[in-house]
């Protein structure tokens, strides 16, 4: 697993409206306040796939990704009036 951060300056194309999953890009799954779907058709899940690409290449990774967490953890501290470490 790799996990990736999009900060929260970076500029994006893209804006996902709602939260969605990919199934061995044959299937997609969506969740509204209202209701789940799920897609097959290749036009679909190609577009996920496509967003998902975009996404991944707007979010750092590893240490970058670590940086970004320590910085974000050390500013709710600050705020909350604990410590700060490095």
């Amino acid at each position: 697993m790799r996990i990736g951060i999009i900060t929260w300056g970076r500029v994006s194309s893209v804006l996902p409206l709602h939260s969605w999953e990919i199934y061995d890009e044959r299937a997609v799954i969506t969740g509204s306040m209202t209701g789940t779907a799920v897609l097959t058709t290749r036009a679909d899940v190609d577009a996920y796939l496509e967003l998902f690409d975009t996404l991944e290449r707007l979010a750092v990774y590893g240490e970058d990704a670590r940086e970004v967490l320590t910085r974000v953890a050390n500013r709710y501290r600050e705020l909350a009036g604990v410590g700060v470490s490095g």
